[in-house]
């Protein structure tokens, strides 16, 4: 990690060779990292780095600090398709960067929503170029910080229409994500006021037979219950039962913390639309909308949970490990490698 430096575009204009979302960067076979999710570009002479939540924080990895690199696809447990990067010792002039010194000569770039391969492609067709090695010091390392790059997908010729900032870029990433959070909200409150008509609907079937002159037999009492399981619409921790109470809340953000727990001591953290799809999946009838699973993992402080609610500055908002146990974790030693190697998975 102590190979990366601080992004400072160079003179000359660089051509991206291909670009990915949803990247992290991690040391060695560490399993925590404070760049976990941002958009690798790659080009002739580098891969730039850029944080996904701040637009300020940009790495640099150069190609000529690269020994080898390695793919390595997505494992059952493990958090996306990587590729390791095996790093060359660092000049005498070489740039700071986010790490001062590391005990580890290789870092993983970890792509959560794949291209890998195509990425691992370009980058090994980069290294084997070496063109790097025809540019001057200063277009590798100097210049203005806000340099436009040539956007080239394709890996084709650039043109001038193909011309655009990395500010840009990232910009367009965002959005898009902002705008998938909010389908997933909506589309879980519109299957919420579904489930709950569905809920009232067995209810009153429920009712309805109990009150009926002809007396259900056992068996098909059972059936009828196990059909509306299977449903869905079983309603044991519902608010008819607490109300828009904190016991509710309190109730919710225990099972809440069970659930996620083991998902977020593996993975660092989780996303909150990822949590209501995870937390849904495991209560299978319990029904609860993404505004009581929010005002759950808003009471994680009242419950002594060893989670904490996060809200990011897009505001979004996340699950992950409370800060005082997440240090001690790291501490001892707890918290290790995917396969406790950095070629493992």
């Amino acid at each position: 990690m102590d190979r990366l430096s601080w992004y400072t575009p160079g003179e000359s204009m660089e051509e991206i060779l291909i670009q990915a979302g949803h990247v992290g960067i991690y040391d060695g076979d560490m399993k925590q990292s404070s760049f976990e999710q941002g958009t690798a570009s790659l080009t002739l002479q580098r891969v730039i780095w850029a944080d996904s939540t701040d637009p300020d924080c940009r790495l640099v990895l150069h190609h000529s600090l690269v020994d080898k690199i390695e793919r390595h696809h997505k494992s059952m447990f493990g958090r996306g398709g990587k590729i390791i990067v095996t790093l060359k010792p660092a000049g005498a002039g070489h740039s700071p960067g986010p790490v001062a010194s590391s005990g580890f000569n290789s870092l993983r770039f970890v792509f959560r929503q794949g291209g890998e391969e195509e990425f691992y492609k370009k980058y090994m067709d980069a290294l084997t170029r070496q063109t790097w090695k025809r540019t001057s010091s200063s277009s590798s390392s100097g210049g203005s910080r806000n340099c436009t790059l040539y956007a080239n997908p394709g890996g084709g010729p650039p043109s001038q229409r193909s011309l655009v900032s990395q500010a840009v870029s990232e910009k367009k990433f965002t959005e898009q994500n902002n705008r998938l959070n909010q389908t997933i909200s909506q589309d879980m409150s519109r299957l919420m006021e579904e489930a709950r008509e569905m809920v009232n609907l067995s209810k009153s079937i429920t009712e309805r037979l109990r009150m009926s002159k002809e007396d259900m037999t056992e068996e098909e009492t059972i059936s009828f219950k196990n059909n509306l399981l299977l449903l869905g619409v079983s309603d044991p921790v519902m608010k008819s039962a607490f109300g828009h109470t904190a016991s509710y809340y309190d109730n919710l953000a225990k099972k809440v913390n069970d659930i996620l727990l083991e998902s977020v001591e593996n993975n660092g953290q989780i996303s909150l639309p990822e949590a209501y799809c995870k937390v849904n999946r495991s209560l299978v009838s319990e029904l609860f909308s993404p505004e009581d699973l929010l005002n759950a993992c808003q009471r994680f402080d009242d419950i002594a949970s060893e989670l904490s609610l996060e809200s990011l500055p897009d505001g979004s908002f996340r699950v992950r490990l409370r800060e005082g146990l997440s240090s001690s974790l790291n501490a001892s030693g707890q918290i290790t490698s995917d396969s406790s190697s950095p070629t493992s998975s």
